[in-house]
């Protein structure tokens, strides 16, 4: 997509998509205001303009337009990386906004728009497919293990048939990945393991992605013994930090919370919020894992 497309991407659709909504509107609808996704923000000043499609974090004085938030919420990426994500995530959204008039989103915003999505959902099996498998191989993830956790998709991008690993969430979307594609289907939600299907544990590790959930299972089983709490844990899977304010309500049931997040920008913010959320309750175990991203980087550095 061509720069000026990506800047038409509207930001409230963007934000709707990772599960932000706004708590207040103003000025006839025209500014939204939500809690800021990339701060703790407990006044909801966090602004968006949908007749300038611009953004504005009162809090920090930050603002711009849609690559401006793009490369905030990925944790201050390059601006190329920021691009390519926010074309993964225009294939969820409906193509009118490529013309020039979008203000005809501002009173429609809270609901999508009639039309055709970049992505068409087929089916979900189960995991079979030996490409599939030796791209989880690739990221040091042993085919049963992402049998046991991950279905494999059918889906149709722009007209044309792909498959990849998909894994579910709480409202029936799933994250899909594959060698060349990136991306979610449906809703974007957490997603709640439990150890036993009849009771909460006490406690629960917390992960950025579900490759890295994946990963923990792996070292789970090496016996990796400083990455592995001795007591019995759920497991809260976000499927992105930009969705923490989502992921909270699950989190803060639990008494201590162990926390995997990645060594960068946004994982960073993450921890802090819910250090904020439960004050003594939170274990950081990134420190872990460091100097290297994320619990994956971690596995895959040690085969090879």
């Amino acid at each position: 997509m061509k720069i000026e497309e990506l800047k038409r991407i509207p930001i409230w659709e963007l934000l709707s998509h990772l599960g932000i909504e706004p708590v207040s509107k103003r000025c006839g609808g025209s500014q939204l205001m939500y809690h800021s996704p990339l701060r703790p923000d407990k006044n909801a000043s966090f602004s968006v303009s949908t007749r300038k499609n611009l953004w504005l974090d009162f809090g920090t004085s930050q603002g711009g337009n849609v690559i401006d938030l793009a490369i905030a919420l990925k944790g201050y990426c390059t601006f190329s990386e920021a691009a390519a994500w926010l074309e993964e995530q225009a294939c969820h959204f409906h193509k009118d906004y490529r013309n020039n008039d979008i203000s005809r989103y501002r009173d429609g915003h809270m609901a999508r728009l009639s039309g055709n999505p970049g992505i068409s959902y087929i089916g979900v099996e189960e995991l079979t497919s030996p490409r599939l498998l030796e791209y989880l191989e690739s990221r040091g993830i042993p085919g049963e293990i992402g049998q046991r956790y991950c279905k494999e998709a059918e889906y149709v991008v722009r007209g044309r048939d792909y498959y990849g690993v998909a894994f579910m969430n709480i409202l029936g979307g799933m994250e899909i990945r594959s060698r060349s594609f990136k991306g979610c289907y449906g809703v974007k939600a957490p997603t709640i393991i439990r150890l036993d299907k009849t009771e909460r544990q006490e406690s629960c590790c917390v992960f950025e992605g579900f490759m890295d959930f994946l990963s923990y299972k792996v070292l789970e089983e090496r016996g990796a013994k400083d990455l592995i709490p001795e007591v019995p844990c759920d497991y809260i899977i976000m499927n992105s930090t930009s969705i923490i304010q989502r992921a909270i309500p699950f989190i803060g049931v639990y008494t201590l919370a162990y926390c995997y997040l990645d060594n960068d920008f946004a994982g960073r913010q993450a921890q802090d919020t819910l250090d904020l959320l439960m004050p003594g309750g939170v274990i950081e175990m990134s420190k872990y894992f460091s100097p290297h991203n994320d619990l994956n980087d971690y596995l895959v550095s040690g085969l090879r």
